[in-house]
């Protein structure tokens, strides 16, 4: 049987078969090694590279870090958590018990009974009773939303002022806490209570109500890292997709060595999904005693790494969409048979729209010319779309997916309906001659 009469399929088996015992296999086989350790490292660096760029965003951007807390100022158990450190706050520094004390002997010296000493711990749990209903008002108030989000600015402010080594601002970390000044919620409630005509409130000082929202043993040395990470932030994005380039390139196969470079990259996402879940275990399970809620530490927690959660979700689909579309370009016996398939539904469809006068001329004709070079720029256009979308997840990579898809058999529709006009005009001219 001579070359001319084999099927497609039989064809690309032939030739990986001359491929397998030519002359150069063993390079190939390095070749493959090579692509393979470079596709692997690839994905290792690009798991590294988002982690690190995460870690940028929020030490030390300010803006990125605040919106990322965002949900924490409505969040019930974080509020109620700072509302008990509030409370014990102001309890300490009033005193409840020796003012009320202070006031029943004062009372007694001018003739009152001894009997008034009875009177003095219900007084000092009614003062209690109404300094907590006082500072509930305002934690879970509209304006306790304003309050936090300024204290926050204000201590991450210091933070990266303290971390780039600029100075000034109030001090954000304190050995290995980092910190946040509840100061002005403080005077708020003092503020509230004397409009409420609890003129003791007055005796309030001006206070520094320190809240943790993190702790690490490596804060103390983040101001010396913090050059290092800035500058890994954008060095490793750009290693690792130059690794993965590097990779494919050397691959004897570029489909095929695409197709591991996506799994590489999707296995590595996972890991980093796996991670997260582990960390937070490890982080619930560290927990000191100082810590209010501990669900209150697991919505923080939750909240600081979701977007580094989504972004390991999004790249993990995104990288499989990837890894699928390589497959099934590929020359196996189930890729095949299933472009075959969707080709007769395609060729049948086109038929319909020439048999009903639909050609789109001289247009369907370029489409159907110049259609792999169109595909190929709708794919990179779909791409640019998830990345210039700033947050896409998983539904934006699977709508950006699907419209591609559509795009992409829209095209071939075009080009193929031009393609069976043309061959129906052509069989009509023979009949007429």
């Amino acid at each position: 049987m001579s070359d001319a009469a084999l099927t497609r399929a039989e064809r690309a088996e032939l030739e990986r078969l001359r491929a397998r015992t030519a002359p150069g296999r063993g390079k190939r086989g390095a070749r493959w090694t090579g692509a393979v350790v470079l596709l692997v490292l690839a994905a290792v660096v690009l798991v590294l590279a988002s982690v690190t760029v995460f870690a940028r965003n929020q030490v030390l951007n300010t803006d990125r870090f605040v919106a990322n807390i965002q949900p924490l100022y409505q969040d019930d158990e974080v509020r109620s958590a700072v509302a008990a450190r509030i409370n014990g706050a102001v309890n300490e520094a009033l005193d409840t018990e020796a003012l009320v004390a202070e006031a029943i002997d004062a009372v007694q010296t001018r003739g009152a009974p001894d009997a008034l000493d009875r009177l003095a711990v219900p007084l000092a749990s009614g003062i209690d009773s109404f300094i907590d209903k006082q500072i509930r008002t305002v934690v879970y108030s509209d304006q306790f939303t304003e309050l936090w989000r300024e204290a926050t600015l204000r201590a991450h402010t210091s933070l990266v002022a303290l971390l780039r080594g600029d100075g000034g601002g109030a001090l954000a970390l304190q050995g290995s806490d980092l910190i946040l000044d509840l100061g002005p919620v403080v005077e708020r409630v003092k503020d509230r209570m004397v409009e409420a005509g609890f003129a003791l409130a007055e005796r309030i000082p001006a206070v520094s109500v320190h809240f943790t929202i993190a702790q690490s043993e490596t804060f103390p040395k983040l101001r010396v890292a913090a050059s290092l990470l800035d500058a890994a932030s954008w060095i490793l994005p750009i290693a690792g997709l130059a690794l993965l380039a590097a990779g494919i390139a050397t691959a004897p196969d570029r489909r095929r060595g695409l197709l591991i470079g996506a799994l590489c990259v999707a296995g590595g996402m996972l890991l980093l999904s796996a991670g997260l879940t582990v960390g937070r275990s490890v982080y619930l399970a560290g927990l000191g005693d100082g810590v209010q809620s501990q669900q209150a530490a697991v919505n923080v927690y939750d909240t600081i790494t979701r977007f580094l959660k989504g972004a390991a979700e999004t790249v993990t689909v995104l990288a499989l969409i990837v890894a699928l579309a390589c497959w099934a370009t590929g020359p196996g016996k189930a890729p095949t048979a299933l472009r075959r398939l969707g080709a007769g539904g395609r060729n049948a469809a086109a038929r319909g729209l020439a048999g009903a006068g639909v050609t789109f001329g001289r247009f369907g004709a370029a489409v159907h010319r110049h259609r792999r070079g169109i595909e190929l720029a709708l794919a990179l256009a779909g791409l640019l779309w998830i990345v210039l979308w700033r947050h896409p997840g998983v539904s934006g990579v699977v709508t950006a997916a699907i419209v591609v898809a559509v795009l992409v058999l829209v095209v071939e529709l075009i080009g193929r309906a031009a393609v069976e006009a043309g061959s129906g005009t052509d069989a009509s001219a023979s009949r007429s001659a």
